[in-house]
């Protein structure tokens, strides 16, 4: 099926003004802001949407507290919009709303949407970077001198915790919605890219004993300078990191993390791996010796982690709220 990528991510908060403030200061588009909402755009139009955690338009919460109520999924046209209805109504609840888009949920619970996308790719207008032996940039400073604040470009994975049986929580995604695995790595998690994108992954689940929810949402930034530039903004307004600044192993990107008052963590990065038609799965059975981050400039115990036990719990079947930060 000819799934895009990430749309829209959608929470349900406890706190709309720090919410909304985070994501001002994470770098999106303020396109709209009362008491009963606020919204964000991206510059190829996707969008990210806050609302009060009691909004009765929201679908049911997995997890206590704020998180993300809903991924919303692009797709190409309206025959993909049609086969993901025919094939999910085979076996779950599927609603349709006032503008055409699906919800429903995956196997987990967690509830999922699918619209024709809105997104225009941008032809980014990218800093020329000397390197050694090439200087495209001459007789001029860095870009970065001149540059506005950061914005966030687009977003380009989610990530969730699947607990239990993670390989067949994969598979709805795999078997049932045409996504294509890109490598799984035994105890870790299956990192899984939609039908029409090269991303490394646009979705990550996350292998866990009990952990449950949504981790994370990825966005990506032009260079290496706007990752610095907007971890240290967002340190600067009182934000916490999680993790980072550093470089992941799977999918190659550089990243940074910070705990987000919306629900989970938002992660900045960039320069990640591009997956072709022609790319054979990796099932790697143990974590590849030459797994280790190259670089890290602060692990998670120097950067604030999200301690154990501060991830909602799924405890026989019940799910617990995160313990107190």
């Amino acid at each position: 099926m000819n799934i895009l990528g990430v749309e829209s991510v959608i929470y349900g908060v406890e706190d709309m003004d720090s919410a909304t403030r985070f994501h001002v200061d994470w770098g999106l588009e303020l396109t709209h802001s009362d008491a009963a909402g606020a919204d964000f755009k991206l510059p190829d139009d996707t969008t990210v949407h806050i609302r009060p955690m009691d909004d009765s338009s929201l679908p049911p919460a997995s997890v206590p507290g704020s998180t993300a109520r809903e991924v919303i999924w692009g797709v190409a046209d309206q025959a993909t919009l049609e086969a993901i209805g025919t094939e999910l109504s085979r076996d779950r609840e599927v609603t349709t709303d006032g503008e055409g888009g699906l919800h429903s949920a995956d196997d987990l619970g967690y509830r999922l949407g699918f619209k024709i996308s809105a997104r225009k790719p941008k032809a980014a207008s990218l800093p020329a970077t000397n390197t050694v032996w090439s200087a495209p940039r001459i007789d001029k400073r860095a870009e970065v001198f001149t540059r506005p604040g950061v914005r966030q470009q687009r977003m380009f994975h989610v990530v969730y915790w699947g607990p239990g049986d993670t390989e067949s929580h994969a598979c709805f995604y795999l078997d049932r919605l045409g996504f294509q695995l890109t490598e799984s790595v035994e105890g870790i998690g299956f990192f899984m890219r939609c039908g029409g994108s090269h991303d490394h992954h646009n979705l990550f689940l996350e292998s866990t004993e009990k952990n449950f929810g949504f981790q994370h949402v990825a966005y990506e930034v032009k260079d290496f300078d706007e990752i610095l530039r907007c971890g240290t903004h967002m340190e600067q307004q009182g934000w916490t990191t999680q993790l980072g600044p550093g470089r992941h192993f799977f999918g190659s990107g550089l990243f940074w993390y910070f705990r987000n008052p919306a629900g989970g963590l938002a992660e900045t990065g960039m320069d990640s791996d591009f997956i072709s038609d022609d790319w054979t799965p990796l099932r790697h059975e143990t974590i590849p010796p030459e797994a280790s981050r190259p670089w890290l400039i602060r692990r998670e115990e120097e950067g604030k982690a999200v301690a154990a036990g501060s991830w909602p719990q799924l405890v026989n079947g019940q799910v617990l709220p995160a313990a107190a930060k």
